[in-house]
């Protein structure tokens, strides 16, 4: 019974850290001290970008740009005339995290389309060769390969383990 009483404790205090630890993180990203003119310079410069259709928004669909523009209208409307977050009353500060996530999430999907040269080595040669792709495929191929990677290194582990019973 000691060994269960020892489980439930830890598992316990475990559950009291992940609670901690997400309160931080929605406690960060929700920060009533964020000044207004932050906020409205990095969304010119977002809708500069998108506007330009360049850094990733000349492959995003109109309708999407579209969004973006009417979603920081809303937003500029909601906090004009104010100082910091904070300003706002509780359900207008609400709808201007709901606008800024929705943003955040545009600005995130335009960065992900943003294409990237580089030059690569041929394997077997000394040629070099232009290769270009979205930054979202590079992550995904990145991710990809880390996990194959640990994977292998898991299973190398388990066999090792195995081979010592």
């Amino acid at each position: 019974m000691k060994g269960g009483t020892k489980r439930a404790g830890l598992a316990g205090m475990l559950f009291a850290l992940v609670a901690l630890a997400l309160a931080g993180t929605a406690q960060a990203g929700n920060d009533d001290s964020r000044r207004i003119a932050d906020i409205v310079s990095e969304q010119q410069q977002i809708r500069a970008d998108a506007e330009a259709e360049r850094n990733g928004w000349d492959n995003i669909p109109l309708l999407k740009r579209q969004e973006l523009i009417t979603t920081q209208d809303e937003l500029m409307r909601l906090i004009d005339g104010k100082q910091t977050l904070g300003d706002l009353d509780p359900p207008e500060r609400k709808a201007a995290y709901r606008k800024l996530d929705r943003l955040d999430a545009l600005a995130l999907e335009a960065e992900n389309e943003r294409m990237v040269c580089i030059r690569e080595k041929l394997t077997g040669t000394h040629r070099t060769q232009t290769v270009c792709r979205s930054v979202g495929d590079m992550k995904r191929w990145r991710k990809g390969a880390s996990d194959f990677m640990r994977q292998g290194q898991q299973n190398s582990t388990m066999g090792a383990q195995a081979g010592a019973n």
